[in-house]
């Protein structure tokens, strides 16, 4: 079994995530060739990763679908949580990552300041605020997303709160969630994890490559 795997991804490292904390003999390898060579393409036609190809050659792409399946098929060490109302809670953390902590990406065109739109970063920053309100609003007591230990919410929400580290540093916001003292102690936490941190060094280290590389 494989998983294709792009190490910054936030999409593909929660796949990832899974696969470290499952302690799954599931190869991690990037796309030969890219996301849009035939080769990839033929595997996942929307030419994105993360993708999974199965033992029994079934192709499985986007994340949630392929923490599901891992899950399912792998239910010796859970990471869905035991309850209906845990479990209803941590897709809707997911799904709240997935569908509003997009307005940060725009940042990432504001990286260089000689060509940053000043009022685009203000309306990114504001957008990113009220995610983590609503982020606030619905994470349970802790440490982890949950509870004490980690869980499929955790693993769609810890790459995503790895790029408030680094638009906090990019652009001199520092103090990103003074305003959210639970997610700011969630944020904290999540690095103690071997697995996370695992994943974090692997998107540091994806990141830093981009940001020597020469521009295109």
């Amino acid at each position: 079994m494989k998983l294709y795997s792009v190490d910054l991804s936030p999409f593909a490292s929660r796949a990832r995530l899974a696969v470290y904390a499952k302690g799954l003999p599931i190869d991690v390898v990037a796309p030969e060739g890219g996301t849009k060579s035939p080769e990839y393409l033929a595997l996942n036609p929307m030419g994105r990763v993360p993708c999974l190809a199965t033992d029994d050659g079934v192709s499985i792409p986007e994340s949630d679908t392929i923490l599901e399946y891992l899950e399912d098929k792998f239910p010796e060490r859970p990471l869905r949580p035991a309850s209906a109302e845990d479990k209803a809670r941590a897709r809707l953390l997911a799904r709240i990552g997935d569908l509003y902590f997009t307005g940060g990406a725009g940042l990432f065109g504001q990286m260089n300041p000689a060509t940053r739109d000043a009022a685009a970063v203000d309306k990114a920053f504001a957008d990113l605020d009220n995610t983590f309100s609503y982020l606030e609003r619905f994470l349970g007591p802790g440490p982890y997303a949950l509870g004490d230990k980690l869980t499929t919410a955790d693993c769609s929400l810890a790459p995503l709160i790895f790029f408030i580290g680094v638009f906090g540093q990019a652009f001199a916001r520092p103090n990103l969630l003074a305003g959210h003292p639970r997610l700011a102690a969630y944020a904290k936490h999540l690095p103690t994890d071997a697995n996370v941190q695992k994943v974090y060094g692997e998107m540091q280290k994806a990141l830093m490559e981009r940001m020597a590389a020469p521009a295109s």
